[in-house]
């Protein structure tokens, strides 16, 4: 398990938060069985901490139009940090990590076809530093989701 201070109060409140971030502080004092002014100070300090990052509304990317998923595997000559920052902020960039391997960074984009899937690919491969890239489409998405387990 991850560094949580204050361990199972805390712990439990990530939880609560984590499931549904749009409870008041009521509704989650009520459930964590402790007063309101404790939770809003707990959650003021966990966000102050930067262990709570943001709050997000979780979108469908399908009915919102963006049905390919794709998995862009990219190798490159230069600056792997100066690459991923110039791709994270392409158009359809999900994510971008610096990985180990063969492969410099993994890139996750959502785009609304497989062509524009291809064409993201074609815009990373033009980068200065990209060496090449792979992309891999998705199929099927099993599971996909951003909480972690505490």
């Amino acid at each position: 398990m991850g560094k949580i201070p204050g361990e199972p109060e805390e712990r439990e409140l990530l939880r609560s938060l984590q499931k549904d971030s749009q409870r008041s502080l009521r509704e989650l004092a009520e459930e964590l069985g402790l007063p309101v002014s404790t939770v809003h100070e707990k959650v003021k300090r966990l966000e102050r901490d930067g262990m709570v990052k943001g709050y997000h509304a979780a979108l469908d990317a399908k009915k919102l139009g963006f049905p390919a998923t794709g998995f862009i595997l990219v190798s490159v000559s230069a600056s792997q940090s100066k690459a991923a920052e110039k791709i994270a902020k392409l158009p359809g960039v999900q994510e971008a990590h610096l990985i180990s391997g063969d492969w410099s960074l993994l890139v996750k984009a959502k785009c609304a076809s497989v062509e524009e899937l291809g064409k993201l690919a074609e815009r990373i491969s033009a980068i200065p530093g990209v060496s090449k890239a792979a992309t891999l489409v998705v199929f099927e998405t099993v599971k996909e989701e951003a909480t972690l387990d505490l």
